[in-house]
């Protein structure tokens, strides 16, 4: 077995011991990403990663530059098809036969015929209909927020799953993101869900922190089980490690944790069909996204969606559309309390905005020259560049998914590799987005990066959080207007500062939590302070 291949480094033919043992310790103690980065740093862009790793059922290799990512996501994706990693089955279960989890090579349903189905309410400018109620849900869920009243403390304490707490006793500010959970879910509404979808909040969030945190514990048994696989003898692990768990990559849980899987899958079932059901009941009633799937036909076959397909397409938008951006709005505010002057200049560009006009300014203008009733989405959208480049940054540094793979149909070359038919690619943003050859300084937060002028002059997958090519993420347009209405909104009304640490911009330590999506390892609690 050698180490990685790599075209920019010659390692090793053969692994040390020592540097396996490394790997196993890092892949059980750290998060995936660390151990990712570390491989990438040792051993160059093309990473033939050694069989400590759960999709390792064939050849694995990491790719991370942006040429090969380019290769394999736009300009051959015909020669990959969609990665199935053992041990994400309870997301799986989840997401199936929905656009989230359709390809050209899917059994369940074509990928080509879903998307005529319901890609008009992706579009842009369906999106941008949407700004100014996206804007009031904002104020409306920060008025929450900012009062935080004893009764909602206590209330959200004693009858609220953990992951869906907002306020923790004793703490003047909210837990940011159970906060932005919240926010997003109700965007979400707004944008494709409908307002009824507020009615299952609590449990919805719920549901899918649990399937997260039963997919890590999933995970960390597989790495073991694979360790225990290919290594027993040259790693000596303790017998309560390696005898329960044998080589079975669909390793179970136990009765107990099998049990919550299975209610927070059913939990999301539930809800699901109970949105679903409200608009079999009165499909004209409902003006959103979710009843117009239901009534349109395809212009090719004619057939409709039918109400369990529905269901699924709002499952697997619960998954791919709430929890991937309330955890990258969870990293702009991060971001944001620690960097007071980006606020003021998201503040300024917010005010200059017709929408997000103050009162005084308002009142000032004649009848003939608009007011915020007629605000025009993309109008507001294209007033915000800043914000819009801190968004970027914020996704440079903390992509939504921060690694996610394809595997081999044929075999083909790429770069200096040869992969057989079966060979797994893994591509994280997260490494390519901090390469020193293509950012500089990549540690730092610097939105001014993303200036048209210096972004152009990088080759274009150095920078693809939302994936690229026919599969790029289809979300992307809902995503970055919620994220933009949010931040805007947010800034031109309120300050965001840290509670809890030595000053209100003096940085908690953060860690990275890379299960399905990338969400910081701990809880950070904020405050949001209206601007007088």
């Amino acid at each position: 077995m050698s180490l990685p291949y790599s075209r920019a480094t010659t390692p090793s033919d053969q692994p040390t011991l020592p540097v396996l043992l490394e790997l196993v310790s890092a892949l059980v103690n750290d998060d995936p990403l660390t151990v990712s980065t570390r491989l990438r740093d040792a051993y160059g862009y093309q990473v033939r990663i050694p069989p400590l790793h759960p999709a390792l059922d064939s050849e694995v290799y990491l790719l991370s530059h942006p040429d090969d990512v380019q290769f394999v996501l736009q300009s051959h994706p015909s020669k990959f098809r969609a990665l199935d990693v053992p041990g994400s089955r309870d997301f799986g279960r989840v997401i199936t036969n929905s656009i989230v989890s359709l390809s050209e090579h899917s059994e369940e349903g074509s990928w080509v015929e879903r998307l005529r189905l319901v890609h008009p309410e992706f579009a842009e400018r369906a999106i941008e209909a949407h700004v100014p109620e996206l804007a009031e849900t904002t104020l409306a869920t920060l008025a929450e927020f900012t009062q935080g009243p004893e009764r909602l403390v206590a209330a959200d304490a004693a009858n609220v799953p953990e992951g869906a707490q907002v306020w923790t006793p004793g703490v003047d500010g909210v837990n940011l993101l159970p906060a932005m959970r919240r926010l997003t879910l109700r965007q979400l509404g707004v944008s494709l869900f409908g307002t009824d979808m507020r009615a299952h909040e609590v449990e919805i969030i719920d549901a899918v922190d649990t399937l997260r945190r039963q997919f890590k514990r999933r995970q960390l048994r597989i790495v073991t089980s694979y360790v225990t696989r290919y290594l027993p003898a040259e790693l000596h692990l303790p017998g309560w490690l390696q005898g329960p768990l044998g080589a079975d990559p669909y390793v179970e849980l136990g009765n107990r944790h099998e049990r919550r899987t299975d209610a927070a899958i059913e939990t999301l079932v539930a809800a699901a069909d109970a949105v679903v059901a409200r608009r079999e009941q009165t499909p004209l009633v409902f003006d959103d996204a979710l009843a117009a799937w239901l009534r349109r036909r395809d212009p090719v076959t004619g057939e409709r969606l039918s109400p369990d397909v529905l269901r699924q397409e709002v499952l697997g938008l619960l998954i791919a559309g709430h929890a991937t951006t309330s955890a990258a709005l969870t990293w702009a505010f991060y971001l944001l309390a620690a960097h007071p002057e980006v606020q003021e200049r998201i503040h300024e560009e917010a005010r200059a905005t017709t929408l997000l006009a103050d009162y005084e300014t308002v009142r000032g203008w004649d009848d003939d020259e608009g007011t915020p009733d007629d605000v025009d989405g993309r109008t507001f959208l294209d007033s915000l560049p800043y914000t819009r480049q801190v968004w970027q940054e914020t996704l440079r540094l903390y992509p939504a998914l921060p690694i996610f793979g394809r595997t081999v149909n044929e075999t083909v070359t790429v770069g200096d590799v040869t992969l057989d038919e079966g060979t797994h690619v893994l591509l994280s943003p997260f490494i390519t987005h901090r390469d020193e050859e293509f950012w500089d300084d990549p540690e730092t937060f610097d939105p001014d990066r993303f200036w048209p002028e210096r972004h152009a002059r990088r080759p274009a997958f150095a920078y693809f959080p939302f994936s690229g090519g026919r599969h790029a993420c289809l979300g992307e347009s809902i995503a970055t207007t919620e994220a933009l209405v949010v931040l805007a909104t947010t800034l031109a009304t309120h300050r965001i500062e840290f509670v809890g640490t030595d000053g209100p911009h003096e940085s908690p330590e953060v860690g990275v939590d890379s299960a399905i999506n990338l969400q910081p390892d701990r809880d950070i609690a904020v405050r949001f302070v209206p601007r007088g």
